[in-house]
């Protein structure tokens, strides 16, 4: 169960069945596929990266916008129950999810994005040709390593797409210096965030959201994402 704050929940793997308007056409195309996707362990202390500082944990992000999210997700009944359901969707992918993450020198919190894009369905469709837990396009797809045509598409493959859509969220990050906006590009894509900027220059997500700079559906997957990451990670260590 979830609760209001003060009570404090363990860290756990959040999966979140809300539909945002970004996914609002994804459904399932089958069966859950029943693989458990475990990665091998490290064989070497060299192979092991380190959690990045708490400067860039995606918890540590504060904002009215993330609060409202919170306080919906902890008491809203539709919002809490959906994400009761989706724990256990969730769970069985995101210890390998979060390894792959953190592995590429992101937040491993970042491997709860696809509560947001597929609730943790490995074989989402959503609309202009989206597929996978990541939500992933063609285009973008092969663009960051992955095979997709009639015969073979990897967006279906867990970890092979999340490979990819680290590969993507590290060049988004790398390219905006910056969490929110980076999340911001990978939902609305990269043009028309670098077109809002140019509107505004030297302006942050918040600042674009407040403008309305960038579409209403961006405007709000952030800030949802990010209190996600939020419930999920209360328990560790103060930013």
């Amino acid at each position: 169960m979830l609760f209001p704050r003060p009570m404090r929940l363990k860290p756990v793997t959040l999966g979140l069945t809300v539909v945002l308007g970004a996914c609002a056409s994804v459904r399932q195309s089958g069966p859950p596929n029943p693989t458990v996707f475990a990665l091998p362990s490290p064989t070497t202390t060299a192979a092991i990266k380190a959690e990045p500082p708490a400067e860039a944990r995606l918890a540590c992000h504060l904002h009215p916008s993330i609060d409202a999210w919170e306080q919906r997700m902890r008491r809203a009944g539709r919002f809490r129950n959906a994400t009761e359901t989706s724990l256990a969707r969730g769970q069985r992918y995101l210890p390998s999810l979060r390894q792959i993450a953190t592995d590429a020198g992101l937040p491993s919190s970042i491997a709860l994005l696809p509560a947001i894009e597929s609730s943790f369905t490995p074989n989402a469709r959503g609309g202009a040709s989206s597929r996978g837990l990541w939500q992933l396009r063609p285009p973008t797809a092969r663009r960051f390593g992955l095979v997709v045509n009639k015969n073979r598409d990897d967006r279906m493959h867990p970890l092979r797409a999340t490979e990819a859509a680290v590969r993507y969220l590290r060049y988004l990050h790398d390219r905006y210096d910056d969490w929110p906006l980076a999340l911001a590009a990978y939902n609305c894509g990269e043009g028309r965030v670098d077109r809002a900027l140019m509107r505004s220059p030297g302006a942050t997500f918040w600042d674009l959201a407040e403008e309305r700079h960038l579409p209403a559906i961006s405007r709000e997957y952030v800030p949802r994402f990010l209190a996600l990451v939020r419930i999920a990670e209360e328990d560790e260590p103060t930013c």
